[in-house]
């Protein structure tokens, strides 16, 4: 180990990109404490003797820094160790200044190592509170100057420019070497994210070429045994008793179930890695909410649920979507609708205008709500809100396919919901042209 992980907080040191950033930092810090040491050197052995008062100063700057980075590494606080680095540099150079010409000291040049190492490490909060003790500093010593409380000052006149020279260069040397430091640490940390981005796009990639194979495997045996149910079924020369054709259709259901959470895993997948193509055109509302209210409706009708369309004359509107995926979506909305609602209730699906670039397709339910506690997990894939042991089917994926295909289509989607009262989800689609609403009025 050397001297610079020494200053990484251990606990950073197992995250290459935590334990960068430490390391830029301390040897920022560092770097602060060894041009100070290097510019007492060179005042020393221009002037020769210096004054003990002056000595002080210097060893103060020289240990601040490295308090400032003893700090970060016992607390892990970053921000702690920078406050305490930049205002014991503030101090040490309005004092050095006081001593020495106040508001036209030779020392001021110091206070550009400040404010070079707050906004190299871009800590806006740290920024804005240093900048005012830096000005509150600047402030004193003007009103020092001009009011006469300053001390003879140590630096004799024909001392002067040599030592205003020692500090330019040594607050250049600081700003210089503190950001090359931070410049080549924050390269190696943007390698450590391409490498990991490529990693993860390769695992992704795996990752689907795995979901299909098993979609393939998968199916072959799935589909013989949904053959076979239904020949059995179908068979009138061996009928089956009732608790045998109920126990048929556990089998036939629970398969679909299977079949269907396949398919909807591989399609998350190709829909993160981007190999789920979209056909963009423009297409009429109506196109899209008439064909899944159509579909639901036996479902619906079985569950004594009303379907109500209360689009009127937005349907006449035509966005920019996938039409095939758009039903998609629409269908799954139309069905959680169902599936979650009471017994007798209503489902509710109107249009409205968002904005003048959007229409808000709703589809609004009277089911039981979804309780404020959990509405966070409803986009997480998997996640069944607390009906992960009813009788209602589902994997969890409907929604998390629903949003990620709607923003694929530069749409929104979002939701509301009452507990005990009912939900109202929406997806928001992009507007065409009003020119090409007679392109999207064919046939569905």
């Amino acid at each position: 180990m050397d001297v610079i992980d020494w200053f990484v907080p251990p606990a950073a040191r197992d995250d290459p990109r935590k334990s960068t950033r430490h390391r830029g930092i301390a040897k920022s810090l560092l770097t602060i404490s060894l041009v100070v040491s290097l510019m007492l050197v060179g005042v020393v052995m221009a002037r020769g003797h210096l004054p003990a008062i002056e000595y002080v100063l210097f060893v103060a700057g020289i240990v601040t820094p490295v308090v400032g980075a003893l700090l970060i590494r016992a607390t892990g606080d970053i921000s702690l160790g920078l406050v305490v680095a930049n205002m014991g540099g503030i101090v040490i150079i309005a004092a050095w200044a006081f001593m020495t010409g106040g508001i036209i000291s030779i020392a001021l040049p110091g206070f550009l190592a400040n404010l070079a190492l707050l906004s190299t490490f871009g800590n806006t909060a740290i920024l804005l509170v240093t900048g005012a003790a830096m000005a509150a500093a600047l402030v004193f010593l003007y009103l020092a100057t001009t009011l006469g409380w300053l001390p003879a000052s140590f630096i004799a006149a024909s001392q002067a420019p040599g030592v205003m020279l020692t500090s330019m260069l040594g607050s250049a040397g600081m700003v210089v070497l503190a950001g090359f430091v931070v410049a080549r640490d924050r390269a190696r940390v943007k390698a450590h994210l391409v490498k990991a981005q490529h990693a993860a796009e390769q695992s992704s990639r795996a990752k689907a070429v795995f979901l299909q194979s098993i979609n393939h495997e998968f199916r072959a045996p799935l589909d013989a045994i949904l053959g076979l149910a239904q020949r059995i079924g179908a068979d009138r020369e061996h009928p089956l008793s009732e608790a045998q054709n109920k126990q048929l259709g556990s089998i036939e259901t629970a398969g679909l179930f299977l079949g269907d959470l396949l398919t909807q895993v591989l399609d998350m997948s190709r829909a993160e890695t981007g190999e789920l193509s979209l056909n963009i055109e423009p297409v009429l509302s109506e196109q899209m909410v008439a064909p899944c209210l159509s579909i639901i409706e036996p479902e619906a009708q079985k569950r004594g649920i009303a379907l109500v369309n209360e689009c009127g004359d937005q349907a006449g509107r035509v966005v920019w979507a996938d039409r095939i995926v758009a039903r998609q979506v629409l269908l799954n909305l139309l069905s959680n609708a169902v599936k979650f609602n009471r017994v007798g209730g209503t489902v509710t699906v109107s249009c409205q205008p968002a904005g003048t670039a959007y229409l808000r397709i709703i589809v609004a339910d009277t089911g039981v709500g979804i309780a404020s506690a959990r509405r966070h997990e409803l986009f997480e894939p998997f996640s069944r809100l607390g009906l992960e042991e009813g009788s209602i089917q589902g994997a969890g994926l409907g929604l998390v396919m629903s949003k990620r295909l709607i923003e694929r289509m530069r749409g929104r989607i979002g939701f509301e919901s009452i507990e005990g009262l009912g939900s109202t989800f929406w997806v928001e689609l992009p507007l065409a042209e009003a020119n090409v609403a007679s392109a999207g009025s064919g046939s569905p």
